[in-house]
């Protein structure tokens, strides 16, 4: 689980230890949205808009649509959606 990290830092963290299986479903089900709500107001102060992407392909495309999904296909989405929101920040378009 992530350590003392804030912001961005905690749930860049958070995402990648569910994607590395340091973390289970359940937990990271669980617990997105609370750390979501716990991070946001500092991520949007730090950059708004990278905020806004944050949200958009990891909750709106990424954990509100996963639920019914086997826990295979629940990580691909996830991973999918992480690796999309990783390449928008690489491409310069935030």
């Amino acid at each position: 689980m992530p350590g003392r990290k804030t912001g961005f830092a905690f749930m860049f963290a958070f995402v990648e230890d569910y994607l590395s299986g340091e973390a289970d479903r359940l937990t990271f089900d669980l617990d997105f949205n609370h750390y979501l709500m716990e991070h946001y107001p500092r991520m949007e102060r730090k950059n708004a808009e990278l905020a806004e992407c944050f949200v958009f392909y990891l909750a709106e495309q990424g954990h509100d649509v996963a639920q019914g999904l086997s826990d295979a296909a629940h990580k691909k989405l996830i991973r999918k959606q992480y690796n999309e929101f990783v390449a928008a920040m690489n491409d310069g378009l935030l």
